[in-house]
């Protein structure tokens, strides 16, 4: 299916099953990554949006998705009532969850958050664009 099309059909879900405006965009990102970088990428927007419905108080989130320079990012950001981040350190699962996915795959993930702030998840993952590229010809 590809990641592009599976984060679109379920922020589409999201989006009609809690009623909340999401607004999703996305440029360049290759159909055919590598399995797990996808799939990882494709768990931590179940997280961030997850986090961000249940805990935001907003109804608009926009998610990005996008390659630039052999790396794919996403970007997950609302304007909600936001958090104090060294505050739940150690205590976030759903954060140490997305961390340790973006470590697996070489990742990096940068948490902006501050009371009444809005959060900003933004998760980028190197990949190899000439192994992606074979796997297109074939």
């Amino acid at each position: 299916m590809g990641l592009v099309a599976a984060a679109r059909s379920f922020v589409n879900e999201v989006s009609d099953k809690n009623n909340v405006n999401i607004e999703f965009r996305e440029h360049g990102v290759p159909r055919n990554l590598p399995q797990e970088v996808a799939l990882s990428l494709f768990r931590i927007l179940q997280q961030a949006l997850h986090n961000a419905v249940e805990h935001s108080g907003t109804s608009k989130i926009e998610v990005r998705l996008w390659e630039h320079s052999n790396e794919v990012h996403l970007t997950v950001k609302d304007s909600g009532q936001g958090f104090d981040l060294s505050a739940i350190q150690g205590a976030g699962l759903g954060l140490t969850s997305m961390r340790e996915r973006a470590r697996l795959v070489n990742g990096s993930i940068d948490i902006d958050s501050r009371p009444k702030g809005g959060t900003t998840i933004h998760v980028s993952v190197p990949f190899d664009s000439e192994v992606v590229s074979q796997r297109q010809a074939v």
